[in-house]
């Protein structure tokens, strides 16, 4: 089985080796796979010691030894020859102070058995030295930048999921057919973001002068061929219980932030977007007027008023 991997920092002050030693041993402890471990201790102008099994031998290295301490490193080994890996399955460094550009502090490079076991790792971390104090919420303010979203939504899907014949898995795969669908009709100028909604999905461009028209132009015309798309997916042999065929498309463009804390989009169009879908009937798409190059495509009614929560009587194109 093949286990995440992970890093992680933890800015824990003032660790000297048994410290060090015992948090490893902790470590092995929630992790028993790790069987092996061996010990380099790095002074500021000479190697203590490299590689070594004995904890013993470690001790009295430290204690005849003059250098300050630039960096303790555990090597855990799993079941696996250490021969065979000699840099270990996962590790854990600690730095007493800033040492090439990185922090002071406890980090751990590796894999994790399961998040259970992180947990248990890191709760005697947070028990022990209250790192959630060492945490800001530093805010970060979204530099503003054009985008175009668009919301493709499955009509009826909640109805559907609630026959007693559904079950997760089947649920599951349909959802997921969706959502590759609608990835494969944007693959010629893909979204800079695609997110899931449950059973919708927001894509967003961030464009520019440069490739306004080509994302605009890929957008609508994905969007054109969704449903046939759609249809023919759901004739497959997968699909025996059926799924919801109706799709309700919307589009809206104008200024918004990116937050890359979860690599995401806010603002108007992407609020616009998502309250014209919810009044897009199946098989029509919506499109907010401020989207350019519109007014020339063919099967486009005029603007006709859509009623939006918040934004009451608001004027867009209809395509069907």
């Amino acid at each position: 089985m093949k286990h995440p991997t992970l890093q992680r920092h933890y800015p824990i002050p003032n660790l000297d080796f048994r410290d060090f030693w015992d948090l490893v041993s902790h470590f092995q402890h929630v992790n028993p796979r790790y069987h092996l471990v061996t010990y380099t201790l790095e002074g500021t102008h000479s190697l203590i010691v490299n590689d070594e099994v004995d904890v013993a031998l470690v001790l009295r290295k430290l204690a005849s030894n003059t250098d300050s301490i630039r960096r303790y490193t555990a090597r855990l080994f799993d079941e696996g020859d250490p021969d065979d890996n000699p840099y270990g399955n996962a590790k854990l460094v600690y730095l007493p102070a800033l040492t090439d550009f990185q922090e002071a502090g406890l980090y751990y490079y590796g894999s994790i058995e399961s998040k259970l076991s992180l947990f248990r790792f890191e709760d005697l971390l947070y028990s022990n030295y209250a790192l959630e104090d060492r945490f800001d919420a530093d805010p970060e303010f979204g530099t503003p930048c054009e985008v175009l979203a668009v919301v493709v939504d499955m009509r009826g899907f909640s109805a559907f999921c609630e026959q007693p014949h559904i079950e997760s898995p089947y649920t599951c795969g349909l959802m997921t057919a969706f959502y590759n669908t609608v990835r494969q009709i944007f693959i010629k100028y893909p979204p800079d973001m695609m997110k899931f909604l449950g059973d919708g999905v927001l894509c967003v461009w961030q464009t520019n002068n440069e490739d306004r028209a080509i994302a605009i132009d890929v957008a609508i015309t994905g969007l054109e061929d969704l449903s046939s798309r759609w249809r023919k997916v759901l004739q497959g042999p997968h699909f025996i219980h059926g799924a919801p065929e109706g799709i309700g498309c919307a589009l809206s463009f104008g200024l918004a932030s990116r937050i890359s804390t979860n690599d995401d989009y806010l603002g108007r169009p992407v609020n616009i977007v998502t309250r014209l879908v919810s009044a897009c009937p199946s098989g029509t798409i919506l499109i907010d007027r401020n989207v350019p190059g519109v007014r020339d495509k063919q099967n486009l009614r005029g603007k006709i008023a859509s009623q939006l929560k918040t934004y009451g009587d608001y004027k867009v194109w209809a395509l069907e």
